[in-house]
C-alpha cells in the first residue's frame, strides 16, 4: 500500500510539473502565420492574377495599331493552333467501321451509328494491322480508331490505326445423329 502511495504520488508530480512547463511558455514558440516562402508564393499568384485584369485603355491601341489589340496585320496569316487561351485547337479520338475510302478522306460509322467523315492528308500516320500502311490499303468493314483534329472544314486526321475486319465466326458442324 505504501508502494502504490509512492508511485501515485511521483505521477502527481510529473503531472504538475508538466503542466506548470506547459503553461510557462518553456516550449518552442510557434511561428506566426506562412513562412517566406508561403507568402512569396501566394504573392506570385496574385500578381499574376492582377496582371490578366489588366486592361489597355482603347484609345492607345487604336494608336498602336493591330499588332497592339492582338490581331493579325493584314497580309499576316493568324497562328494557328492556339485559341484565345493559347491553348492548341481540339483534338480527339473516335472508333467504328470503315464503310468508304475515297482518295484523301474516309468515311466510318461510330459507336452511335453516326456516319462520320474526316480527312487525311499526307503527313497522317496511318498503320493497318500494326504495320504502316496507305489510304488505299483500308477496307469496308475494317475497325478504325482515328485521331484528329477538329478544324473549321471538319475533322482533320493525325493518326488512323486500322484492323482488317473480323469474320464471323463459323458455327461448328454437329455431329452426325446417334443411331
Amino acid at each position: 500500500m505504501r508502494g502504490m502511495r509512492g508511485t501515485a504520488g511521483l505521477l502527481v508530480l510529473g503531472i504538475v510539473g508538466l503542466g506548470s512547463a506547459w503553461a510557462c511558455g518553456d516550449a518552442a514558440p510557434k511561428p506566426e502565420g506562412p513562412s517566406a516562402k508561403h507568402r512569396e508564393g501566394r504573392s506570385e499568384v496574385l500578381r499574376g492574377l492582377m496582371a490578366s485584369k489588366e486592361r489597355a485603355a482603347p484609345d492607345n491601341l487604336k494608336a498602336a495599331g493591330g499588332e497592339a489589340a492582338g490581331t493579325p496585320m493584314a497580309g499576316q496569316p493568324a497562328p494557328e493552333g492556339t485559341g484565345g487561351s493559347g491553348r492548341p485547337e481540339l483534338q480527339g479520338w473516335a472508333a467504328g467501321r470503315v464503310s468508304w475510302v475515297g482518295d484523301d478522306e474516309v468515311l466510318f460509322v461510330d459507336g452511335q451509328g453516326e456516319e462520320r467523315e474526316v480527312v487525311v492528308e499526307p503527313g497522317a500516320r496511318l498503320r493497318r494491322d500494326e504495320q504502316p500502311a496507305e489510304l488505299r490499303d483500308l477496307r469496308e468493314g475494317d475497325e478504325l480508331r482515328v485521331t484528329y483534329e477538329a478544324t473549321g472544314k471538319g475533322w482533320l486526321a493525325l493518326d488512323l490505326e486500322a484492323v482488317p475486319a473480323r469474320k464471323a465466326p463459323e458455327p461448328e458442324p454437329s455431329p452426325p445423329p446417334l443411331r
